[in-house]
């Protein structure tokens, strides 16, 4: 079969079984063997216990657990709330200064866990009150919570860069 149908047909099959409804991890996991058995054969079985074994032995991918306990760490103690009051106090007067201040709480909080969900959940839950509050409008405060956590994900170090350097070299 042809290299570029072969794709066609494994971006098909992987698009179906996703919006049946299976999980992605193992879908991804399932067509790329099945496809790659396709146009390999049984090599690929052994390319595959190879690749993830080298990937394992990555000592670089040992920090991950710490990023996770720093976050823990820093949303237990209560310095996130600090933090975003500094901030705000800083921002306190220019116009619009929740939406700074929860742009850059959350964009130090992605780059110190380097998790992005937890940083928009925490902030959803500790800012977005307080700008409601104030006024704010609801869905653009939505939008500065989430694009503040999206932005940690470029400042290094984050758990994607860390995850990404062992596999692409």
């Amino acid at each position: 079969m042809d290299d570029q149908i072969l794709g066609i047909v494994g971006l098909g099959v992987l698009l179906c079984a996703i919006f049946i409804g299976f999980p992605i991890a193992f879908t991804l996991g399932a067509v790329s063997i099945f496809m790659g058995f396709i146009a390999l054969g049984p090599v690929v079985f052994d390319l595959a216990i190879l690749q993830t074994l080298s990937v394992m032995q990555d000592s670089v991918l040992a920090s991950i657990p710490f990023f996770l306990f720093m976050g823990f760490l820093l949303e237990q103690s209560g310095i996130m709330e600090r933090l975003f009051g500094a901030i705000q106090q800083l921002f306190a007067g220019i116009r619009g200064s929740l939406y700074l201040a929860v742009i850059v709480t959350a964009t130090i909080f992605a780059a110190a866990t380097g998790i992005v969900g937890s940083s928009v959940v925490l902030l959803g839950v500790m800012a977005a009150p307080s700008m409601i509050k104030s006024g704010y409008d609801t869905r653009l405060s939505a939008g500065a919570i989430t694009a503040g956590g999206t932005l940690g994900i470029l400042i290094p170090p984050s758990v994607m860069l860390i995850v990404m350097g062992p596999v692409v070299g």
